[in-house]
């Protein structure tokens, strides 16, 4: 009788607990359920507003442009503002076409592409090198500081005659020119990177006794990249303004050669061609070097 009512207790109690337990397991399902719900409608929002806010960015872009074009057709056509000086929206069409299908309009293109990159890639090695060293040792950096200031101030249109009368009216001067400015960009991004280090993580470094290697490769590297992708981004665009500038200047090829012999000649049009030329390289590398930075902020998180 012992067992029989210690078996019928025990099935007892496991019923009660089932019963207690059942509504908290429903409970706690629906509780998920609804969270993950909640995450879904939260994703879901964002797209919207991402799709909303392309599509009005979109607008207003395509609102400008017919705005502006629509406006400079109506000036010039009604001789409010003279069409020799800015030409018209129809000539400056006609004119790109033109020039886009000229063969040594493509030789110009790549003559300062070719200056614009190398400028880049050498002014950002020697940047980011130099920020690394001055990062390292606080007397180089307030020994080469004056001087920086100095050679940063001085006007690149005006260091263009002089490397032309160094190394000629080839490939060097543009890519000197360029990598001029593309230097000091990425020398202030990437030290000011460096020097805003979490003083926690450098007191944590230190406690682990990190070597400088690792120190480097697993903090400041990773710390510093979406800096320097930022100023790679700005120094894109500075290279290809340094080589046109020296290209005007003087050399054999080039837009901004292109450019100086089309306004000598009173070629508007064509001029504004060249112009779209360059802004369009500009373009291009500013939304490549922008999907790297993309790339790198979304893995350095």
């Amino acid at each position: 009788m012992s067992t029989r009512s210690t078996r019928t207790r025990t099935d007892t109690d496991r019923a009660a607990v089932n019963t207690i337990a059942e509504p908290a397991i429903i409970a706690a399902s629906s509780t998920t359920g609804s969270s993950v719900a909640a995450e879904d409608d939260i994703l879901a929002e964002r797209q919207r507003r991402r799709h909303r806010v392309a599509l009005t960015s979109w607008a207003i872009r395509i609102g400008l442009a017919v705005i502006f074009v629509g406006a400079w057709q109506l000036l010039s056509g009604n001789n409010v503002i003279d069409p020799l000086l800015v030409s018209t929206p129809a000539d400056v069409a006609k004119a790109i076409g033109s020039q886009f299908t000229d063969g040594s309009f493509w030789t110009d293109v790549l003559s300062t592409f070719g200056g614009a990159m190398a400028g880049l890639a050498l002014g950002a090695v020697l940047g980011i090198l130099s920020a690394l060293a001055f990062s390292r040792s606080e007397i180089l950096d307030r020994a080469f500081q004056p001087f920086l200031t100095l050679a940063n101030s001085l006007p690149r249109p005006a260091l263009a005659p002089i490397f032309i009368l160094w190394f000629g009216l080839g490939f060097g001067p543009k890519a000197l020119v360029a990598a001029s400015v593309v230097y000091f960009v990425l020398l202030t991004n990437t030290l000011s990177a460096l020097r805003t280090i979490d003083h926690d993580i450098e007191l944590l470094t230190q406690s682990l006794s990190m070597r400088a290697r690792q120190r480097f490769f697993k903090i400041e590297l990773p710390s510093a990249l979406p800096s320097v992708i930022g100023g790679l981004r700005l120094g894109a665009v500075y290279a290809v303004l340094g080589a046109v500038v020296s290209e005007m200047v003087g050399a054999y090829s080039g837009l901004g050669q292109r450019l100086v012999v089309m306004t000598n000649n009173f070629h508007v049009a064509d001029s504004f061609a060249v112009l779209l030329a360059m802004g369009l390289m500009s373009m291009v590398l500013d939304y490549a070097i922008s999907g790297l930075e993309h790339l790198v902020r979304s893995r350095t998180r």
